[in-house]
């Protein structure tokens, strides 16, 4: 089956397109800046910024009442002796209003035995042998977002490096705006999601870019070589016209690899736990902005005006 992508004559289209994304993330990312209460490009989880985090079941005999947060945590400031507690506390509902998330600045023991039983009080009963805490310091927080970012700036360096060694300039460079252009929209989506649905990033977010990445390179690796041979072989086309032809010759490739990627990812959307909800949302963003990229955008790049 032939496939025929009209590169030469949506070139413009492709490009104010990726342009589009590029400032929409953007703008997330600088109004998650200045315009949000933790003043961050992103919103950082409990694995960056430290705290305590308290997950408990409802036991509920059969489907469990819908509750909402804002309220709980009013009754809670109601009736809580401690009121220092309660300051920049995160409550969520999850699995089908089942397990209750709280997270809180640091608590002793007899502060998080307090503030189970007001929820006990106000929502219960709770499955106390369900209980799950864990504590992270602001110190070792701090230390695995840096880590985290020097993972991330290593790889991208070798990247580049291996792309620069592999390619003439041109190729390089043209590689390397798409690989930037895929790890910053999907940043600026969390940016987005940041502050509209109150989504935190964790270290597995982290993991995410570093995956995205090097999936992002290996597909426009694979077309830019199909390009380059092509270019070699077939003199008596038009160059703008080879890399049209290349782009269509690696399109099935391209593509049954990235839907073969995709749908465990979107089975552990659907079917996984919440834990792994947004890394696998991530990957699989980056999956979708990654093919565009390889497929469309690096090729449309290297045409002639």
């Amino acid at each position: 089956m032939k496939y025929n992508l009209e590169l030469v004559k949506n070139k413009r289209k492709i490009i104010g397109f990726s342009t589009f994304l590029i400032l929409l993330s953007l703008l997330g990312i600088l109004y998650s800046t200045f315009n949000t209460s933790y003043k961050k490009p992103i919103n950082l989880g409990m694995d960056f910024i430290g705290g305590n985090e308290l997950r408990i079941e409802r036991a509920c005999e059969e489907e469990c009442s819908k509750l909402s947060p804002d309220s709980v945590l009013e009754n809670l400031r109601e009736i809580s002796k401690d009121k220092n507690v309660l300051n920049n506390i995160k409550l969520q509902f999850q699995n089908n209003n089942k397990i209750i998330s709280i997270r809180t600045p640091y608590l002793s023991i007899e502060e998080s035995n307090n503030l189970i039983t007001n929820l006990d009080n106000i929502i219960g009963p709770l499955n106390y042998e369900s209980k799950d805490s864990r504590l992270i310091g602001p110190k070792l927080g701090k230390r695995l977002l840096t880590n985290c970012v020097t993972s991330l700036l290593v790889s991208l360096f070798a990247i580049s490096l291996y792309i620069t060694i592999r390619f003439d300039k041109k190729y390089a460079l043209y590689a390397l705006f798409a690989l930037f252009h895929d790890l910053f929209i999907v940043f600026g989506i969390f940016s987005w999601l940041g502050f509209i649905l109150s989504v935190e990033v964790n270290s597995l977010f982290a993991v995410s870019l570093l995956t995205i990445a090097g999936y992002s390179v290996n597909d426009t690796v694979v077309i830019f070589d199909r390009i380059r041979e092509n270019l070699k072989s077939k003199k008596d086309e038009s160059y703008n016209e080879t890399i049209q032809l290349s782009v269509n010759e690696s399109f099935r490739r391209t593509t049954f690899t990235s839907i073969t990627t995709l749908i465990p990812l979107l089975t552990i959307i659907l079917f996984g736990s919440y834990s792994l909800f947004w890394f696998s949302l991530s990957l699989s963003l980056g999956i979708i902005v990654g093919s565009y990229s390889s497929i469309l955008l690096a090729p449309s790049l290297l045409l002639k005006d």
